[in-house]
């Protein structure tokens, strides 16, 4: 049988194996979870209504998230522009007009479609192409959308953050430091010899 010496020794290595574990755990973890709230990578998504062979823009956002990959569709171009009418990328698309069915194609004459486009801190407009002539069909505005978006998300560092990945980890480091804090405290509690 062992002694209560021998059984507080036990408890105290264990807890001393055990804080240490959940410590290398933690900082383990930092670096993953940081790349996770890191990742600020958006997206443009911009509405046009395309009726009776005229294209209006329909309205536009900016989201967190990746763009689809279409660079084999080119019957649309969707330019995104600067303010000086330099583009910044060129994303074919397919014809929104056409709709595929079991029994074939049927060319709508009135549809609303989005496209999606990778983010730019510097885009000003979408452009949107006839694939075959280049001939300009409409041009939408997005920076209201891009100001709405920084609005809601003041810490994105495309709108002037960029503070979070230090918060996140000293405020893990906070948390690991409490609880190793409390189990020594209950460490030494638990050896002190009662009176």
């Amino acid at each position: 049988m062992m002694s209560s010496a021998s059984i507080r020794e036990v408890r105290r290595v264990i807890c001393m194996k055990t804080m240490l574990t959940v410590f290398v755990l933690c900082m383990l973890c930092l670096p993953c979870t940081a790349a996770v709230v890191n990742d600020t990578t958006k997206s443009v998504i911009v509405s046009f209504q395309y009726r009776d062979g005229t294209v209006t823009p329909a309205g536009s956002r900016v989201i967190y998230g990746y763009p689809p990959d279409n660079i084999a569709n080119s019957d649309l171009l969707a330019e995104l522009a600067g303010k000086s009418g330099t583009v910044i990328g060129s994303y074919g698309i397919e014809d929104p007009r056409v709709l595929y069915s079991d029994t074939g194609t049927v060319l709508e004459s009135d549809v609303r479609f989005s496209v999606i486009l990778p983010f730019s801190a510097a885009g000003d407009h979408v452009d949107l192409l006839d694939g075959r002539t280049r001939q300009r069909l409409a041009t939408a505005d997005i920076t209201g959308a891009v100001s709405a978006f920084c609005s809601a998300h003041r810490e994105d560092p495309d709108c002037g953050g960029g503070g979070s990945p230090l918060l996140l980890y000293g405020a893990a480091a906070l948390i690991v430091l409490l609880v190793i804090g409390a189990c020594a405290y209950l460490l030494m509690k638990r050896q002190k010899p009662a009176a």
